[in-house]
């Protein structure tokens, strides 16, 4: 099955730039182009319409003319390739996207990632890209070829991929499995939360149970933890939103049979209701409850069908009236975790946002089942006795 992951960063000389770590400096490019195309990784490295015979030299005439004019150095895409598809139909899917992102005129440098380890299972393409800036025969400035700086270029460049790889796909004759999308789940309507990308060496270590390093910088989002433990929340959410969904879907509570809700294989009961003087057959009652009121003949009530059908008189009244809970709200729709966007997500916010559907939807389930699922987030556990003993 295809799988859908396109990411996108650049370096710039640009002092608008809206994050330290996009700042642009001399020998990123040659390094960057020197880790993809290295033999171990790289099976296939395609190069087109560069201006100088090596890599080292491409970089830095790309760097020197960035900064002369405080500007982007090169567009940098990963894209994940189908599993299923050949090598040679791998290698015509890059070259497909990176004509079109260049649109024949830029630069760019591709490897293609597919031969050994974890490359094998997932498979993926760098692409390097370097612009051209084209002038249009005005007084303006020079126009961006590949234009990722444009508004919603990154959304467009994401639809652009996704749209060459289904129609190639496609036409080599794979099914609808193989068909990738570039919208979210909240667009599409899958009410699920997205699992954050981990990495394969940071996988290895959670899965021999050793704890990889965080950044202190980033403790006020992730508590300290790391990708892999909030993937196993966010698993955990979406399992039980799963589990709700087919309860309510195929209830099974043990009342009614299997053509309860067909009406074509339902017995018709009211030949037997009329022998029986308005009765069900068996039944040893009358069909009015006890509790409804008694309308005398030639009243003012006789014929009044409100009298019988209201809330009050279907109702007996020492019961009162229960109302339904309310859904819980769809996950996309969750405040707290549409703040914080896709990636950036609240460490906390996903474990109270886990127990709370657990303790709603499952109240069996409100407790932890073993001792792992306490030892998930220690750091918010801590911090709560902490404050009842501040309290107390």
């Amino acid at each position: 099955m295809a799988l859908f992951s396109f990411r996108h960063s650049v370096k710039t000389f640009s002092d608008k730039r809206s994050a330290e770590a996009r700042a642009a400096k001399h020998g990123q490019t040659a390094a960057h182009l020197k880790y993809i195309t290295r033999p171990q990784a790289a099976r296939a490295i395609i190069r087109t319409r560069l201006a100088y015979p090596t890599d080292a030299l491409v970089a830095v005439a790309a760097e020197r003319e960035a900064e002369t004019r405080k500007g982007r150095v090169c567009e940098r895409f990963i894209l994940a390739l189908p599993v299923e598809a050949t090598p040679e139909q791998r290698e015509a899917l890059v070259k497909a996207f990176g004509e079109a992102i260049t649109q024949g005129v830029a630069g760019y440098v591709a490897a293609i990632h597919d031969q050994r380890g974890n490359d094998t299972l997932n498979p993926h393409a760098h692409i390097a890209a370097f612009d051209v800036q084209v002038k249009g025969g005005g007084r303006g400035r020079p126009r961006s070829t590949i234009g990722m700086a444009r508004k919603n270029a990154i959304e467009e460049a994401a639809a652009l991929w996704a749209g060459i790889h289904n129609r190639m796909m496609t036409s080599w004759g794979y099914g609808a499995e193989s068909q990738i999308s570039h919208l979210s789940f909240a667009a599409r309507g899958i009410d699920r939360l997205p699992e954050i990308h981990e990495g394969a060496a940071s996988r290895q270590l959670f899965a021999k149970g050793e704890h990889p390093a965080t950044k202190s910088d980033w403790h006020h989002i992730d508590a300290g933890h790391t990708r892999a433990e909030a993937n196993v929340v966010i698993r955990a959410i979406n399992s039980l939103k799963q589990e709700a969904q087919n309860d309510q879907a195929d209830p099974a509570d043990g009342l009614g049979s299997d053509n309860e809700n067909d009406r074509s294989e339902r017995p018709d009961r009211r030949e037997d209701d009329r022998a029986s003087g308005g009765r069900i057959v068996g039944d040893a009652g009358p069909s009015t409850p006890p509790w409804a009121p008694v309308v005398a003949v030639g009243s003012q009530d006789e014929g009044n069908a409100s009298a019988f059908n209201g809330p009050a008189a279907s109702t007996p009244p020492f019961l009162g009236t229960t109302a339904q809970p309310a859904p819980f709200p769809p996950l996309a729709d969750h405040r707290s975790i549409r703040r914080w966007g896709s990636v950036r997500r609240v460490y906390r916010e996903l474990v109270m946002l886990r127990d709370s559907l657990r303790s709603r939807l499952f109240p069996e389930r409100a407790v932890p089942r073993n001792l792992q699922e306490t030892r998930l987030h220690p750091p918010f556990h801590e911090g709560r006795r902490e404050r009842q003993r501040d309290r107390d």
